[in-house]
């Protein structure tokens, strides 16, 4: 049996332009980037702050991650841009039309 499909996805944290006292995060790439191989050492999103995994919460309860599992996040740090990253691991959990 093949492994599961995986993707890593990179989301930016911005102020809402509604809403400048709030947080949002914005996919950097929408689609992911699938992992080949074991893919990065990621920690339990359970070690994100309680407002981040409120957020991720959210975003990957929508129907487009349908069959998808969060198994891992933690910040990622772009030395390229400035602002917060956090990368996030998917594992396919079943067949299904989504990312």
């Amino acid at each position: 049996m093949p492994p599961p499909s995986r993707r890593l996805l990179i989301f930016q944290e911005a102020r809402n332009p509604q809403n400048s006292a709030e947080l949002v995060y914005v996919p950097v790439n929408k689609l992911g980037l699938p992992i080949c191989g074991s893919g990065p050492e990621l920690p339990s999103i359970l070690e994100l702050p309680l407002r981040i995994l409120r957020a991720f919460t959210d975003i990957f309860n929508q129907p487009k991650y349908k069959g998808w599992a969060l198994v891992g996040a933690g910040p990622y740090h772009d030395t390229s841009e400035e602002g917060k990253y956090y990368a996030v691991v998917l594992e396919q959990v079943q067949d299904v039309a989504g990312i």
